[in-house]
Parts: C-alpha cells; sequence; structure tokens
C-alpha cells in the first residue's frame, strides 16, 4: 500500500513507449518504475481489492503538460504585465493552447531551472503616479489553467509592511479547528496585551 489506511490520495501512472512510471502524493513523488518488454496498448482504469470513491479520473498525453504558473496583471494605468511564466529548454510550445511537450524522457522539474514556491514572489512594476485616497482597479488575467492566487499587494516604490492580526472571531475559529479538526489539546499565543478583550470571553466557552 502507498500509505496504510488511507482516506484520500493522488495517484499518478504515466506509460511513455516501454516505462511506467507510477507517482503519488500532492508533490507527485515518484514510488516505483516499470520498463515492460514490449507494449502495444489496452485499457486504461481504476482496480481496487475494496470499496473505494474517485472524485477525478484524468486521461491524457504522457508527454504533454499544461503549465500553472502565468498570469496577466492589467494596473491602473492600462499598461498590462506578464508574470509568472518559467523559462524551459527541451520543450516544443503549443502557444495556441499554451502547452509544452517534452522532447525527451525526462522529468518536468529537469526543463526548468527555477523551483515554483507556494510563498510570496515580489515584482517590480513600473512606477505609478498614484495619489493617496483614491480607489484604483487593477485587474488579473489567467492565462494558465488551475492558477491559484491568494493576494495581489501594490506597495509603495520605498517601502511597505504587511501586518496580519486576529480578532476574536479569527481566534475562535481557529482554536476550534485545533480542537476539532486536528485533535490538539490546545493553543499557544505569542505575546498578550495587544489582543482583542473579548477573547477572554469568549475562549473559555470553547474549551
Amino acid at each position: 500500500m502507498i500509505r496504510s489506511n488511507p482516506s484520500m490520495y493522488t495517484i499518478e501512472m504515466r506509460i511513455r513507449e516501454n516505462r511506467v512510471r507510477v507517482y503519488s502524493g500532492a508533490s507527485s513523488n515518484l514510488r516505483f518504475t516499470v520498463n515492460l518488454s514490449s507494449f502495444t496498448g489496452g485499457y486504461a482504469g481504476i482496480k481496487s481489492e475494496g470499496p473505494i470513491v474517485s472524485e477525478i479520473l484524468r486521461l491524457g498525453d504522457a508527454w504533454v503538460y499544461e503549465p500553472y504558473e502565468r498570469f496577466d496583471v492589467v494596473f491602473p494605468d492600462e499598461s498590462k504585465v506578464e508574470y509568472g511564466r518559467l523559462s524551459r529548454s527541451g520543450v516544443t510550445w503549443d502557444n495556441e493552447f499554451q502547452v509544452f511537450t517534452l522532447n525527451s524522457d525526462v522529468e518536468e522539474s529537469a526543463t526548468r531551472s527555477e523551483d515554483i514556491s507556494m510563498d510570496y514572489d515580489f515584482f517590480h512594476s513600473a512606477l505609478l503616479p498614484l495619489s493617496c485616497g483614491n480607489d484604483y482597479t487593477v485587474k488579473i488575467i489567467p492565462k494558465d489553467i488551475n492558477i491559484w492566487l491568494s493576494r495581489l499587494f501594490l506597495g509603495d516604490a520605498d517601502g511597505f509592511s504587511i501586518l496580519y492580526y486576529q480578532d476574536v472571531d479569527g481566534l475562535v475559529y481557529w482554536s476550534n479547528e485545533a480542537a476539532y479538526r486536528w485533535k490538539l489539546r490546545g493553543i499557544a499565543i505569542w505575546s498578550l496585551g495587544q489582543e482583542d478583550m473579548r477573547v477572554w470571553e469568549a475562549l473559555p466557552k470553547q474549551i
């Protein structure tokens, strides 16, 4: 078994010529590789020794990839800038459908020198004449499928800060997550004295 007593996981099988690779997990970890002496095709599907629920079954070309990286930003001055597209080698691009095909039997990560991070990325745009007290519109245009864009901040070129703070509703929410979702015995608060005073009325009710 890939995991003992699994509740939900992703599995991927990739067949290129006579080589079969099996991956699993959200990060598509390679589990094993099998080289077949002969392979002439056949059926595709799922076979299980017990009851399972399949949320999605996807079939595709094992040589073709759909990148999840590019989006365009239209700034308040109507200028449009492309972000996210990684430089790749050893691939052939299809500009009409925004997909690429590997030219040799390698992993997708071997086609690029950059890592894909879920952390903040910082980019310098052209200077924008923005005045305080006004509202401005920024348009996000996804160009690849499955783009995840959590937040976009326009910051001052001289420097800016991003500050997060919790109110009582946020603290109660995360205490409930800790207790009922992750089965933790409690939560820790990093510092005291700046909190919403209502938290001391709400948290004891969650215990």
